[in-house]
């Protein structure tokens, strides 16, 4: 059993009393094992195969211990589904693969006049290559990132603005955003806020365009709910009746292309 205590820390709006990597009994499973002022005993399995459990600050070992066991196939089969699934990052450099829209660009770094600007030709993405080779792959990634904000902002202003007169056709009310932010997001694809104000992940247009309009689709649902009640997958489901599927296609896709 690995027994390291670490020191006390704040997650959310709780404070870990106790927190340490242990093994669970019999098995060569490891975790980390956390005690904090919830009230029921959680397990979370990240998408690197880690695993971290959540009790209450008085729940006995044995019952952690018990309760693992009982769910070791599932720990297991999850494991293995987000190996099977775990991609590496975009490759930014000469020869390099990115994708736009779900196709793959090959990089292709063309020299610049000062004055050059990114731009997809023909199966490849061309991206200024750098006068200095001091700091160039830095440079080639800044470009990148560059490319990939102005491009998401143009595509996703138009799409979610095409999508958004089909909801307000759909429903009959004349719900629209009161903004639109685009921001290079290491977590999230979208979110809404009470205002109305939709701020979308660059990193959107790497998948394809069904799967876009998930994310667009369910912020624009957020302008009428500001949950993920019944009523609001109702209402994505008039919109998009297989959400569900392109929901876990996505969660799919991340695993095998991370941010």
């Amino acid at each position: 059993m690995l027994n390291r205590q670490r020191r006390s820390r704040k997650t959310s709006s709780r404070q870990i009393r106790e927190e340490k990597e242990l093994v669970l009994p019999g098995t060569d499973l490891t975790f980390l094992f956390q005690r904090d002022g919830c009230r029921t005993l959680r397990m979370a399995i990240r998408p690197d195969g880690s695993v971290r459990v959540k009790a209450p600050a008085r729940l006995a070992m044995e019952q952690v211990f018990s309760f693992m066991h009982a769910r070791l196939d599932w720990i297991r089969a999850k494991q293995d589904f987000f190996a099977a699934h775990r991609g590496a990052p975009a490759d930014i450099r000469e020869g390099g693969s990115i994708l736009y829209l779900g196709r793959p660009f090959t990089i292709r770094l063309a020299p610049s006049d000062g004055r050059s600007r990114p731009r997809l030709k023909g199966s490849a993405l061309e991206l200024p290559l750098p006068r200095r080779q001091e700091g160039a792959d830095a440079a080639v990634k800044r470009a990148f990132a560059r490319w990939r904000l102005e491009t998401a902002k143009l595509v996703l202003g138009r799409r979610l603005s095409r999508l958004e007169r089909h909801a307000r056709a759909v429903f009959g009310d004349r719900a629209a955003p009161f903004s639109l932010a685009v921001r290079s997001l290491k977590r999230r694809w979208g979110s809404c806020s009470a205002r109305g104000d939709i701020m979308l992940a660059a990193q959107l247009i790497a998948l394809p365009l069904p799967l876009i309009d998930y994310v667009l689709f369910h912020e624009l649902c957020h302008l009428r709910y500001m949950n993920h009640s019944p009523a609001f997958h109702a209402l994505l489901h008039r919109l998009m009746p297989d959400a569900k599927t392109r929901e876990a296609r996505i969660h799919v896709w991340a695993l095998e292309h991370p941010r």
